[in-house]
């Protein structure tokens, strides 16, 4: 169905990204920026312009908003306080007012996207990287064909993972504070329970790895205070959210597609081959301390995500795709140090290799097969 729809739409999505790739590998100094955001706006073109199926999640999730985006603000602010996403709600009934429902997905895409290419940037400028470890940055998590049309379809998981994970790239890499980002946080945990969870894990992380012993009084306050804020004002959201934890892992009979569970497989190798590579490359180099966090984090949850798979497809999909995201600055500092050595560059090899496996897949047999920005009548 759609055939000639969706081959003119994937070449299309296959064409750019292999142009935006090579052409950022051939450019010089930081000019590169301006062909990755011109590549970011054309991203939200082709989600503008998405036509969703009656499958879809976004056909579905049009059907859902209807109830509230017509409400007052006021009656609209009492139902998302009820709902069980309620930073969804809101982040719907905002984008509705600009006039046009695909305005919907093509702000998805834009935040999800900007926080993914500004920790590929940073990475680039950190790591001095040139030739086709740019290129490699890009087609690495873009490969990953599912992300752009979960970002644009199902909106709400993308952008609260791709949200925490720029959130902990600063904190933890750039040394930025937390506390600048803890509206960030709510934000995430409150548009889906699967972001929430990571939201969870990224604050006891602080508590048990802190070794100051304020600072550990500090984040237990503050988990505490989100936690009476959470049970007195979103009692309905919390309920609901855990209710729908617990069906993602009791649910026998949960939508799963074998081809996206075999990316998945691939995506956990070459994740865990970077990770590899990385502690290989930088254990006792001074100055490294965020970025063996990420790698700790990235590592756990590849490991929770392969656990789940035999109980719920959704949880293994989801957090291999977070566990992706993650790991984009290891892949920095892997490509960084392979740049002068035998073994750095047979390893970036068998990145590349991994990748374009992954991306050939994706665009024959993965989810995004369903993406088409034209019908032909």
């Amino acid at each position: 169905m759609f055939l000639i729809e969706r081959l003119i739409s994937l070449s299309t999505y296959a064409i750019a990204l292999a142009g935006t790739a090579g052409i950022m590998s051939l450019m010089k100094g930081r000019q590169y920026k301006l062909v990755l955001y011109g590549y970011l706006l054309l991203l939200c073109l082709f989600a503008f312009f998405y036509q969703p199926y009656i499958t879809a999640d976004l056909f579905r999730l049009r059907e859902y908003i209807e109830y509230w985006i017509h409400k007052p603000w006021g009656e609209l602010f009492s139902y998302a306080l009820r709902n069980s996403a309620p930073a969804w709600v809101l982040f719907s009934y905002v984008t509705s007012k600009f006039g046009n429902i695909n305005w919907l997905q093509t702000v998805a895409c834009l935040w999800t996207y900007s926080n993914i290419f500004y920790i590929i940037s940073h990475e680039i400028d950190s790591g001095n990287l040139t030739g086709n470890r740019r290129g490699l940055m890009l087609f690495f998590i873009m490969g990953i064909g599912s992300i752009y049309l979960q970002a644009i379809s199902g909106i709400r998981t993308m952008l609260g993972f791709s949200i925490i994970s720029r959130c902990i790239y600063m904190e933890t890499v750039e040394n930025k504070g937390i506390a600048l980002h803890m509206i960030l946080y709510l934000f995430a945990a409150l548009l889906h329970s699967t972001s929430m969870v990571l939201v969870i894990a990224r604050f006891a992380f602080l508590i048990i790895q802190s070794e100051d012993a304020y600072k550990k009084i500090v984040f237990s306050v503050l988990v505490l205070l989100l936690g009476a804020f959470s049970l007195y004002f979103l009692r309905d959201f919390v309920g609901q959210a855990i209710e729908k934890g617990q069906n993602y892992l009791t649910n026998r009979d949960e939508y799963s597609y074998s081809w996206e569970i075999l990316i998945g497989l691939l995506e956990a190798v070459e994740i865990l081959y970077v990770c590899r590579k990385f502690h290989l490359f930088y254990t006792g180099v001074g100055g490294m301390n965020g970025y063996h966090f990420i790698a700790l984090f990235c590592t756990i949850w590849t490991v929770i995500s392969l656990l789940a798979l035999p109980f719920s497809y959704g949880v293994f999909r989801r957090y291999m795709i977070f566990s992706s995201m993650m790991c984009l600055p290891l892949l920095g500092q892997v490509t960084s140090f392979c740049q002068n050595t035998r073994e750095g560059y047979n390893s970036v090899r068998w990145i590349w290799l991994l990748a374009s496996i992954i991306f050939i897949l994706s665009i024959l047999r993965g989810d995004i097969c369903g993406y088409k920005f034209i019908v032909l009548s």
